[in-house]
């Protein structure tokens, strides 16, 4: 199952990457103006990204197995990038599973977790960016 390049899983590789910065804003936005809108709004991105990252990991574990037939010589940046990916949406899911046991009665963040989610948020980009050079230099999920 060759799930690489195909819509569903371009759609969802897309939704983590940004729902979970949407989430790091609305955080941000919810502890300075103290607004419960913004935190109500962090707490539904945190829980799509989450959900959908989790789809998304089954599906790049399919894209391995591809990887590891078709173009062996990636397949160790196949893992870092899957690495970091897989620890932002297990550390994102953690967080969730916080915001999860208060709703509906939902906090601001500190600004500690705010924080931690920014480092989150950069650690996803490094591996996004990793995922990036496989398609543009090593043309995995590229048709030939």
């Amino acid at each position: 199952m060759k799930l690489f390049g195909h819509p569903l899983h371009i759609m969802l590789i897309h939704f983590p990457s940004a729902l979970f910065p949407m989430d790091f804003v609305c955080s941000c936005l919810g502890f300075y103006y103290g607004n419960l809108s913004f935190v109500n709004a962090a707490f539904y991105a945190i829980m799509g990204g989450v959900a959908l990252g989790v789809i998304a990991i089954i599906a790049g574990a399919f894209d391995l197995i591809a990887v590891a037939k078709d173009k062996p010589t990636a397949v160790k940046k196949v893992l870092i990038h899957g690495a970091i990916n897989t620890s932002v949406i297990i550390a994102y899911s953690l967080l969730a599973f916080i915001a999860f046991k208060q709703y509906p009665r939902l906090e601001t963040d500190s600004l500690s977790k705010i924080i931690f989610k920014g480092g989150l948020v950069t650690f996803m980009i490094v591996g996004n960016y990793i995922g990036g050079s496989l398609i543009l230099k090593n043309k995995i999920g590229i048709e030939k």
